[in-house]
């Protein structure tokens, strides 16, 4: 939201004051300037965000980990202990979250979608998260496998 916030600002003040010839603001910048930064904000950097954006799940000996890049620094972790049940799931991220990204719906659930619609549903203590990959079967694989050695 906030990538494409910037970037259709920075269209609209193109559009605005290079286009239509209405300056933007009481102190607008010059149109070269404006230009410059419609480019490197309206056009690459919505571009580069797309690219480095990825979601990372890793099934480890003691959880669940993701990181959803660049905007999670670190691992959020989802410890075996703290989780009820998990399965997979076909579903809809428009129908379901609203979309793609990391989401919350009404009714409390937190989704890390990136694109498809299979995926693995936790469910925790307090909340549901859904994490979207493209081969959940192996995931539910990893975690059992971690799960049985535990007994």
């Amino acid at each position: 939201v906030i990538v494409l916030s910037v970037a259709a600002l920075m269209w609209y003040g193109l559009i605005r004051q290079v286009v239509l010839g209405f300056p933007v603001g009481n102190n607008p910048a010059s149109d070269a300037v404006l230009i410059l930064f419609w480019i490197i904000f309206g056009i690459a950097f919505p571009l580069i965000m797309l690219k480095w954006t990825k979601l990372i799940v890793e099934v480890r000996e003691d959880g669940l980990y993701i990181r959803f890049t660049p905007f999670h620094l670190h691992y959020k972790k989802f410890l075996y202990k703290d989780i009820k049940h998990y399965k997979t799931i076909n579903y809809s991220p428009l129908k379901r979250f609203g979309g793609w990204g990391f989401r919350v719906n009404f009714k409390g659930e937190t989704g890390y979608i990136m694109s498809g619609k299979q995926g693995i549903e936790l469910t925790l203590k307090y909340e549901t998260v859904v994490i979207s990959t493209i081969k959940p079967e192996k995931f539910i694989k990893g975690m059992d496998a971690f799960q049985n050695d535990d007994l």
